[in-house]
């Protein structure tokens, strides 16, 4: 029987600092390329697995000043860096696997995004790494 899990309150670590308090959305995409396999003489074309080709989007609460979001994202764009996300911010586990991307590059920040009367937010992109889930 199918379940749905409601992300409510997802963990999110990106290079070692807890953004959970400032994130507002998180989207994890495990992704691998697909290869055609085809052989002379099939029926239908057949796939295989390629490199892996992963995405993690976020959207962060901009705040600035010393060990805020802004300076720290200043810090990690145009590198790769190491994400975690929980779906919850409980125990690890088979309800509530860890998942890390290990050398998730960020390509760009906008690090002013204001508009009258809304509060500034970040939308983030990071791509490529190598996917690995824990549940314990």
């Amino acid at each position: 029987m199918a379940t749905t899990t409601v992300l409510a309150n997802p963990q999110i670590t990106i290079d070692s600092v807890d953004y959970t308090d400032q994130c507002t959305s998180a989207t994890l995409t495990e992704r691998y390329e697909s290869l055609e396999s085809t052989a002379f003489g099939g029926t239908a074309r057949v796939y295989t697995s390629g490199l892996g080709n992963h995405e993690f989007t976020c959207t962060l609460m901009l705040a600035y000043g010393t060990s805020e979001v802004e300076e720290n994202l200043n810090g990690i764009v145009g590198t790769a860096v190491n994400v975690v996300v929980l779906a919850t911010t409980g125990s690890i586990g088979v309800g509530n696997p860890q998942y890390t991307i290990t050398g998730a590059y960020l390509e760009s920040i906008t690090p002013v995004n204001a508009s009258l009367g809304e509060l500034q937010t970040v939308d983030l992109t990071f791509t490529g790494g190598t996917i690995a889930r824990a549940t314990s």
